[in-house]
């Protein structure tokens, strides 16, 4: 049996080596299975073959393509960051860095103070209006509500305050105008008020200050509250430096209520306040020796010169009686052909009320000023006898001295104003 097996096998190998051998070489059998399909060819296989070797390799990637890929497969990681930051970093923004900022800003301005007036005055308050400017640096728009903020002098500090300023809310952006019109101002201290006053009147210039909070929003920002304290400098009325006596005339005989002296000054404002006094009563003096009385009504000091009126009742008695020693005070006067005389403030009233600050520090300044004798001589009631002295100063030389004689010969005047004013005491 084994013997049958081995050579049915012997018989088919040789049958296989026998189709090899008759197969042409180098050539598909015309037995071989798919050999009429297309694409099998040895010519048209080994090209694809060869195109795939030479395939180049595709560009490397940018480093912004990089990075797009990988905030693409990790955004959302990248998004729960970014809630967290903003959720921690916005509170803390509105709360201390944007106030900062903002506070930063208006430390960085400034407060010009453009005028201001002092109305109604009475002893304890009066009526405040103020026109400023207030500038913020930057692009920015701050919107302040209506607050109250403390005036204060910074010599005298902001613990002792002259009193509340009521500022209405303003939309500020660069330079600002500010104005408070007429508004009621208590005194919170009446030592720091009176302080205010005295240096207005006798300094060229001074600081107030302006303190307290503000609630504020920058832009659209949600509001919040800074603090406000800043000064600025103003100029003041300088003892009001140029007051001159423009004209005097006597009145003889005296009017009703007495008045034989008008003048007409003007009192010189280079501050920028205006100031209702009210009426004022003054000493009118040759020197230190008092010859008479004055009053000044309805006096409204405004910035620039301001034209005053001042009746008085001159006492002739006095001048007389003082006449030696009143020409010895005046003789660097006279020779020059003028009169000096001293306007000193008494009392300065108000519907009535005596206004104690303005009476006080008004009083600490004589106003003096030069005034023409010929001028007095000649602006006079005419009729008098002023005008036979004017005559007999003035006539021929035979008869009398001239002016200018006169003037200069103290023995000579003395005897002629004594002789004149006799004549005038008994109009």
């Amino acid at each position: 049996m084994s013997d049958i097996v081995k050579e049915a096998l012997n018989g088919a190998t040789t049958t296989t080596s026998k189709a090899k051998q008759s197969t042409p070489s180098g050539k598909p059998s015309s037995f071989t299975i798919g050999k009429h399909r297309e694409g099998l060819h040895a010519e048209e296989v080994e090209p694809s073959v060869e195109q795939e070797e030479n395939v180049a390799l595709s560009p490397p990637w940018t480093k912004w393509q990089k990075l797009k890929s990988h905030f693409r497969r990790f955004r959302i990681f990248y998004i729960v960051a970014l809630v967290i930051f903003l959720a921690i970093f916005l509170p803390i923004s509105f709360i201390f860095i944007i106030p900062r900022i903002a506070q930063d800003l208006l430390d960085g301005g400034s407060i010009v103070i453009n005028s201001g007036s002092l109305l109604q005055p009475t002893s304890d308050s009066i009526v405040l209006s103020l026109n400023a400017s207030i500038y913020v640096p930057g692009p920015f728009t701050v919107h302040t509500a209506p607050g109250d903020l403390q005036l204060y002098l910074p010599p005298v500090g902001s613990q002792y305050p002259v009193g509340t300023l009521h500022l209405p809310g303003e939309t500020i952006r660069g330079n600002t105008s500010v104005v408070i019109e007429e508004q009621y101002f208590p005194f919170e201290n009446y030592s720091s008020w009176q302080t205010f006053i005295h240096n207005a009147i006798m300094f060229d210039s001074g600081p107030l200050g302006l303190k307290g909070p503000i609630f504020t929003r920058l832009g659209r920002i949600k509001g919040f509250i800074l603090q406000l304290d800043k000064q600025s400098t103003s100029k003041g009325l300088n003892r009001f430096a140029g007051f001159s006596i423009d004209s005097a005339q006597l009145i003889l005989p005296a009017e009703s209520d007495g008045t034989n002296l008008v003048a007409t000054a003007t009192l010189p404002n280079p501050s920028i306040l205006t100031l209702e006094v009210g009426n004022a009563t003054a000493n009118i003096s040759f020197g230190d020796i008092v010859i008479g009385t004055g009053m000044i009504n309805n006096i409204v000091v405004r910035p620039g010169n301001n034209t005053v009126q001042i009746r008085g009742v001159a006492n002739l008695t006095t001048i007389l009686d003082n006449l030696k020693t009143i020409l010895a005070q005046q003789s660097q006067y006279i020779q020059s052909g003028y009169l000096s005389l001293t306007t000193t403030i008494t009392d300065i009233s108000y519907n009535g009320s005596t206004i104690p600050y303005y009476t006080e520090e008004m009083g600490k300044v004589p106003l003096t000023a030069q005034t023409s004798i010929l001028g007095v001589l000649l602006n006079s009631l005419q009729g008098s006898n002023i005008t036979g002295l004017i005559s007999s100063l003035e006539g021929s030389n035979n008869k009398e001295m001239s002016l200018r004689d006169a003037l200069h010969n103290s023995t000579e005047l003395e005897l002629l104003a004594r002789r004149h004013l006799n004549d005038l005491i008994k109009l």
